[in-house]
């Protein structure tokens, strides 16, 4: 790391030269106004930005000096850790192509945002206030504001274990990477190791239910995408992955697993077409080598029934890892604390809950039209009227509504695999 710090210094001090002729000087040799260099101390001292990080010695050698050269290298730093993150992102994109070398289901969308050094140290000169430089890099999501302000309430650590502050810097670090999209007056939140869904309007929590993730080899994935529909009385088409590893094994095991779970088979997942009879799929030629890789060319889908596996109702974020969030049969999960048993949907405990609040809110439809819907036992959709942004999120540390922070289990090894840069000075 001390080999990070003075590469930056040595290219810190090319862009200082390199932009002094541009703009109006408007400080002193290095650019820095009196206001801008208070201004900039008292973000330091409290690292209002959450950014410090490998920066920490570049700082207290500023404290001691007080040399505005050294403050610009810092500036500079301390604008990238913000757009960037202070996540060691190529080993953790390392750490993750073994994951799926060993055949486990894992995704962490990563969202860095531009950064320029030439333009920090630009309007540093052109005489821009530091807030003004930070918000050119600041993400946008309340998540990031709500998590800086706590990372200054626990600067170095103040009343936190060791374990439980690295929590709270990586879940910081974590809010950096989410999307600047999507943040509006409605969005719902899902943070796998809470096991929590939240849906925010206006900055408040109106609903709050645990929820069951993915088991740790079908794991959650964290990512963000839109709500548009919701089906009532939902088939399960299940995917060719499934089907391979654990459904077809049954099959062949019990020739009448499929009759017991209400499935049928098709060529397509095209419900209207006709099923096949079950008896003439080769079923055991569908695990060999050739369809490791490859489609199968036969569906199953379990028809809609209060056993169905997604329950009586399903709500649509399309995305390209075909995960869901849906109701279950399978109510008991909930009573634990521990809640990681699916194959990557999200399975809710109140779903019916959500599906009142949104048709009083978001559905053109009320409860009694719902209702005859979920009576016909055909599979019906329901198109919202806004769209709702959902978030799916992996912070261990959160929280609460009144303001307690928590923590929680590192269930599918993140903290372990994501490295702060500077960590280990």
């Amino acid at each position: 790391m001390r080999i990070e710090i003075k590469k930056l210094i040595s290219f810190v001090t090319v862009v200082i030269v390199m932009s002094g002729c541009k703009g109006p000087h408007l400080g002193d040799a290095n650019g820095w106004s009196d206001d801008q260099q208070t201004e900039f101390e008292q973000i330091l001292k409290k690292d209002k930005y959450a950014s410090l990080c490998n920066l920490r010695p570049l700082y207290q050698e500023y404290l001691q000096k007080k040399d505005t050269a050294i403050l610009t290298k810092i500036l500079v730093g301390y604008s990238r850790n913000l757009a960037k993150s202070c996540i060691d992102i190529d080993t953790f994109k390392a750490q993750m192509r073994k994951r799926k070398d060993n055949k486990i289901h894992s995704h962490f969308d990563i969202v860095q945002r531009s950064y320029s050094a030439t333009d920090v140290v630009s309007m540093l000169n052109d005489g821009y206030t530091i807030a003004e430089i930070m918000q050119k890099y600041a993400p946008k999501n309340p998540l990031f504001k709500k998590f800086a302000k706590l990372n200054s309430q626990h600067i170095n650590g103040k009343g936190l274990n060791p374990a439980n502050y690295r929590k709270l810097k990586l879940s910081v670090e974590r809010t950096k990477l989410l999307s600047d999209e999507g943040w509006g007056k409605r969005y719902a939140l899902v943070n796998i190791p809470e096991f929590e869904f939240r849906l925010i309007e206006n900055n408040t929590t109106t609903m709050k239910f645990p929820v069951v993730v993915g088991k740790k080899k079908w794991q959650t994935p964290v990512f963000s995408s839109t709500m548009t529909y919701i089906v009532l009385n939902p088939t399960w088409n299940v995917p060719d992955n499934i089907a391979k590893a654990e459904e077809i094994p049954k099959i062949i095991k019990n020739p009448n697993y499929l009759k017991k779970k209400n499935m049928l088979v098709y060529k397509s997942y095209d419900v209207d077409s006709k099923p096949v009879n079950p008896s003439s799929v080769p079923w055991k030629s569908l695990l060999s080598e050739k369809y490791k890789k490859r489609g199968l060319p036969y569906k199953i889908i379990e028809q809609p029934s209060k056993r169905n596996a997604l329950g009586v109702v399903k709500f649509m974020f399309p995305n390209k890892f075909s995960v869901y969030m849906h109701d279950t049969p399978s109510k008991s999960y909930f009573k634990r604390s521990v809640r990681a048993y699916s194959h990557g949907c999200v399975r809710l405990s109140n779903p019916l809950g959500l599906l009142k609040h949104l048709s009083d809110n978001n559905i053109t439809e009320d409860m009694n039209s719902i209702n005859k819907k979920f009576e016909s036992k055909k599979m019906q959709y329901m198109t919202l009227k806004e769209k709702i942004p959902v978030h799916i999120v992996y912070l261990t540390a959160y929280p609460e509504e009144n303001g307690q922070l928590k923590f929680f289990q590192d269930i599918y090894g993140f903290d372990k695999i994501q490295h702060l840069i500077g960590e280990s000075e």
